[in-house]
């Protein structure tokens, strides 16, 4: 007959790493689905014709950087330099 008793340090060791592991999966779902809205988003902007790009004051380069100041991934100097222009 085994009968092992848990100390208080073992379970609260057992419940770190549940948690530590249940915060890693939380983390690579987060950045998993910020990638998919990055890739849809540029998607959808490369899908626009170059005529309504220029129509809307983007050029076709510039839509990597566009997408990564919408989703937060760098600063967003547009939006901040549409704003002090007059």
């Amino acid at each position: 007959m085994c009968n092992s008793v848990q100390t208080p340090q073992a379970r609260t060791a057992l419940q770190r790493f549940v948690f530590a592991a249940v915060a890693a999966l939380r983390n690579t779902t987060a950045a998993w689905q910020r990638s998919r809205r990055r890739r849809a988003a540029l998607r959808e902007l490369d899908a626009l014709d170059d005529h309504i790009l220029h129509d809307i004051g983007l050029r076709r380069s510039e839509l990597s950087s566009l997408v990564a100041e919408m989703i937060g991934a760098a600063p967003a100097t547009r939006r901040a330099a549409s704003r002090s222009a007059p």
